[in-house]
């Protein structure tokens, strides 16, 4: 009966666990999260970026070996007494055929400004990758909790249509004996065809839900699932600097930085030693005569580019600025996004509280109105909007629940270290 059902949570429990008939397959939030990620593509995508950085670092230590190349040409310049080039500049022609090796010295700086470029391009990868993942955690944590909110609701009205039909029973055996009159029956079975109305509506919505939270967790399935009651805690605060969203610009930092230093390296004088072996001749009849091999050592030194390190080192004092201010912007914005959340959380925490107490007189009000129906003190009526107030004080109690538990996947998405 519903007194019963108002009595004993442990017993409503058992009840819905028993009217979800076809329901075989208990999930719980973590077995989504986890199937979310290992169906990400973007995190597929993330893994393969990381995994390119590791080539990335093999091509500098390739850089730094010596470069063999083979060179050939075949020049012909004819000439005579009147047309063709100075003989003395041509020699008629050059034939070439060589093979040279060279390589940069003295770059140990400009490697290691490579090496640390790489190195934070992997740090914004990783931090992107981490992001992604927080990201898509509270995305599917609130698709659970949505939908887990859709089955707690389905969960009650289907035990409590059972209970209503257990009650139609009592209400026609008084309507039978005087109790209570025929219309008061009425009205019982019109409340009962309604709350059957409420049900198929549920139970649409429901499965609406996890068809959507299957598809975003990439899972290929149509089977009736019970979810578990998520267990969302408030993960600790810490240090701002120490959470993801705010690492991006310590990162950026320091890359502007490591940016700096390159275009300086990059006016710094270059010495590059060089050897080649090979045949050399401006006569191709005579070449064997001419294999030989040379040797040297060249020094670059910059002088005058149109003040070309000026002017990129005022785009990184720019993008410095702009930095600097999205940093300040977004730790302003944090710090409002997290104190907002966690007074709602406070706000609601109170709500919560009063609705429990109000769900407790309910309780009470509709022990003592079904006493009154069955000594025939009250209408029908009355009986009827006391279930209905407790029904509504249940579902906004749920409700509230579920949007707590929300919050708080706000607060630990922005906690994310």
């Amino acid at each position: 009966m519903m007194i019963l059902y108002i009595k004993r949570h442990l017993l409503f429990l058992l009840l819905l666990s028993i009217s979800l008939t076809g329901y075989s397959q208990t999930r719980t939030l973590d077995y989504y999260l986890d199937e979310g990620i290992r169906n990400s593509p973007l995190l597929k995508d993330i893994d393969n970026q990381l995994s390119s950085s590791s080539v990335d670092s093999l091509l500098i230590e390739a850089q730094r070996k010596p470069v063999v190349e083979g060179i050939s040409q075949l020049l012909y310049s004819p000439y005579n007494s009147k047309i063709g080039y100075d003989e003395v500049i041509t020699d008629g022609g050059n034939y070439q055929a060589v093979a040279a090796v060279s390589q940069e010295i003295f770059n140990r700086r400009k490697i290691e400004n490579r090496y640390q470029a790489l190195d934070y391009r992997k740090e914004t990868a990783s931090l992107s990758k981490k992001l992604s993942v927080a990201e898509l955690r509270r995305s599917i944590t609130n698709l659970y909790l949505e939908s887990y909110s859709v089955y707690s609701e389905l969960v009650f009205n289907r035990s409590f249509l059972d209970l209503m039909k257990e009650e139609n029973q009592i209400i026609g055996n008084f309507a039978a004996n005087g109790v209570c009159t025929q219309t008061d029956y009425l009205s019982m079975l019109v409340e009962t065809e309604g709350q059957q109305v409420i049900v198929i509506q549920l139970t649409n919505q429901y499965k609406k839900e996890i068809m959507l939270l299957n598809e975003v967790c990439g899972i290929v399935d149509t089977s009736n699932v019970i979810l578990n009651e998520p267990d969302i805690e408030l993960a600790e605060v810490n240090n701002p600097s120490d959470y993801l969203f705010l690492k991006q610009y310590i990162i950026d930092s320091l890359q502007i930085m490591n940016d700096k230093a390159a275009i300086g390296l990059n006016y710094k004088p270059a010495v590059r030693w060089f050897a080649d072996a090979g045949i050399l001749t401006s006569n191709p009849w005579n070449f064997y005569r001419h294999f030989g091999a040379s040797a040297g050592i060249s020094l670059s030194i910059p002088v005058y580019d149109g003040h070309q390190k000026k002017l990129e080192e005022q785009k990184l004092a720019i993008k410095e600025n702009t930095r600097s201010f999205y940093n300040l912007s977004s730790r302003k914005q944090y710090d409002q996004n997290y104190l907002r959340l966690r007074e709602e959380l406070n706000g609601i925490s109170e709500t919560r509280a009063r609705l429990e107490k109000q769900l407790d007189l309910s309780d009470q009000l509709v022990k003592s109105l079904k006493a009154q129906l069955e000594s025939g003190i009250i209408k029908m009526t009355d009986y009827l909007n006391a279930i209905k107030n407790y029904r509504n004080t249940n579902r906004n109690l749920n409700i509230i629940k579920i949007e707590m538990l929300s919050i708080i996947n706000e607060m630990n998405y922005l906690l994310t270290r």
